[in-house]
């Protein structure tokens, strides 16, 4: 396995800094963020082949030997009861879809959305119907899709990505059984919700085509203040500072033959603030996190 780290924790910084950090730091994957926030992208002349767009990613990743593991996007209104919008989500994931096939990255990654209006059942049809001309976008292109397990849910709000849990992941695969399509696994949302992390790698591992390495914390003292559909009784943490059983998950990887990239998602709040807090928290994952390798 490879490890390598998300760079929307410094989403500032171009390209040429952030390989240059990764590189100085052992990483040999980084996963680039696929939005509009990423200014020093231009994920849409990208997919065209632009040259100078394509150069300004490739080149500081060629000189320091750096890869691309995968282009991350997720919140896109992919099962809005709006056509029109699932339509520009679905123009987004085809441009993204092209962009990796420029730069040879082999995964993007997304959310599987939610629509409001339809019970799981509708949104599993929903899923079917929108990605199965996706899917056969992306297997044109020699690009698999993964989908990433965040339920997208704070507080009261309801999930609003679909692909949150095993039991989901069995009826989208089973609806929509494209071998290009699977998870950019993050057991830090299994973890919170209360999934059985090694369990659930262990069934879907050849569906998981790229990992995201976090943890969750889970506090019982707040958590018995506001049950589980209130706020504040877990936050997202550095690996090896929550409860993730690494030993377990890596065992399960290893186990089902996974032997990618392990990409770094920074979202401590207790290493961030500043782009210094930021990196401290990587150099502890990371050393928390190769020996497993």
């Amino acid at each position: 396995m490879e490890l390598g780290f998300l760079n929307a924790c410094l989403m500032d910084w171009p390209p040429e800094r952030v390989v240059d950090l990764a590189a100085r730091k052992g990483f040999s994957v980084i996963e680039l963020h696929g939005g509009p926030r990423y200014k020093a992208a231009e994920w849409p002349e990208v997919a065209k082949g632009d040259r100078k767009a394509v150069a300004a990613i490739t080149g500081s990743l060629e000189a320091k030997g750096v890869r691309c593991s995968g282009i991350m996007f997720g919140n896109l209104p992919y099962l809005d009861p709006n056509p029109d919008r699932r339509a520009e989500a679905a123009d987004y994931l085809t441009m993204l879809v092209r962009a990796a096939k420029q730069l040879g990255v082999p995964v993007v990654s997304t959310f599987a959305g939610r629509s409001l209006e339809h019970d799981l059942e509708g949104n599993i049809k929903l899923f079917a119907e929108v990605f199965s001309p996706l899917a056969e976008v992306a297997e044109r292109a020699g690009v698999r899709l993964a989908f990433e397990n965040c339920a997208m849910t704070k507080g009261f709000m309801p999930a609003t990505n679909i692909a949150y849990s095993p039991a989901i992941w069995e009826a989208m695969f089973d609806a929509l059984p494209a071998p290009c399509l699977g998870l950019n696994l993050d057991p830090s949302h299994l973890q919170w919700m209360g999934a059985d992390v090694v369990s659930a790698t262990e069934e879907f591992g050849p569906r998981i085509l790229h990992v995201q390495a976090k943890d969750a914390e889970v506090m019982p003292s707040r958590l018995a203040r506001t049950t589980t559909l209130g706020e504040g009784w877990w936050r997202y943490r550095t690996p090896g500072y929550g409860q993730v059983p690494w030993a377990g998950f890596f065992t399960a990887l290893r186990g089902a033959g996974y032997a990618g990239a392990v990409s770094i998602e920074h979202e401590d709040p207790v290493f961030g603030g500043s782009d210094e807090a930021v990196i401290d928290g990587l150099d502890r994952a990371a050393g928390f996190l190769r020996p497993y390798l």
